[in-house]
């Protein structure tokens, strides 16, 4: 296929909310939306196009320091002869219902005409108009996209709305899209409901004791916040104060419903201006969390960590 081909011969970044490539990150600022963070113009060029999939740098996987510790003692006590502790697999009960789904976004119907090159904002689609479109109609236009949003998980990506999980960004965009459009293709960028009111990224992972929940939420205000932890739910409300891009205050207000009863008082929290931490102590340890939340679909099986 001929060129030329403008391409990122790096790496995707993802650190603390921000989204860049390993290859130009000085000339291509770090942007906080997935859709700004798919827009970014290639740094390199090549003659021709190409179907092959490139090789990318791989970064290797760190334990997590309690996962290490827990190898650690297991191999001591083959040395001592000692208990090995054992790990278990136990079946999950049938997950909960998961919430209704927010109403499908669509373009204002005055939107009838679209210029050539305009792409489909749904994230999946990917479809663009080659040509300038008079008269429009959405009843002929056939949108198959993902309605959840991206998950970056300990290497894993995939989406919230369906099961498959892969390794490689590359695989992670050609995922094939779960859900079929109701209203065609969205050429417009929706308007928030509320400016005032901000989503989170929300991060976590788990050891045998306890659950590491990080937040992140750019330039928090720490006096007009609040984080509440109880046994049965963790309250997050943050002040995110206003920034040279975004010159109004907003609010991110989540209450976490844990899979598992947490214990309020041996638990933590610790608040930047970039994110928020929490340390959530298990109240049963040594089991596993499937999810963060109870209400969250649950597949496969739930792993209880063995115990002396």
């Amino acid at each position: 296929m001929t060129g030329p081909c403008r391409y990122h011969p790096g790496a995707p970044v993802f650190h603390e909310g921000l989204k860049s490539w390993s290859c130009c990150q000085t000339t291509n600022k770090p942007v906080l939306e997935f859709d700004q963070f798919l827009q970014l113009p290639g740094c390199a060029v090549a003659a021709a196009h190409t179907d092959k999939a490139q090789a990318l740098p791989e970064q290797p996987r760190k334990a997590a320091p309690a996962e290490s510790e827990q190898v650690a003692q297991s191999l001591n006590a083959l040395k001592l002869g000692g208990d090995v502790p054992v790990t278990r697999t136990t079946p999950v009960a049938a997950p909960p219902k998961a919430p209704a789904p927010e109403p499908e976004p669509r373009d204002p119907a005055a939107l009838t005409a679209i210029a050539a090159g305009t792409a489909c904002r749904r994230p999946g689609c990917g479809f663009v108009a080659e040509a300038a479109i008079s008269g429009r109609d959405r009843s002929t236009e056939s949108c198959r996209y993902h309605r959840g949003t991206p998950i970056f998980h300990e290497g894993s990506k995939g989406y919230t709305c369906c099961k498959r999980r892969v390794l490689h960004f590359d695989d992670f965009l050609q995922i094939e899209p779960c859900t079929s459009a109701e209203h065609g293709h969205l050429f417009a960028a929706p308007e928030p409901a509320d400016q005032t009111k901000v989503s989170c990224r929300v991060d976590h992972y788990e050891t045998p004791a306890d659950v590491h929940v990080t937040v992140y939420a750019k330039n928090v205000d720490a006096e007009q916040s609040t984080i509440l932890i109880r046994e049965k739910e963790v309250v997050l409300s943050l002040l995110l104060a206003p920034t040279p891009s975004v010159p109004h205050a907003r609010r991110f207000e989540r209450t976490l419903r844990p899979y598992s009863d947490v214990d309020a008082t041996a638990s933590s929290y610790t608040l930047g201006k970039m994110k928020l931490d929490l340390v959530l102590v298990k109240k049963e340890q040594g089991t596993s969390w499937p999810a963060l939340e109870r209400d969250e679909p649950v597949y496969g099986y739930g792993v209880t960590f063995g115990r002396r």
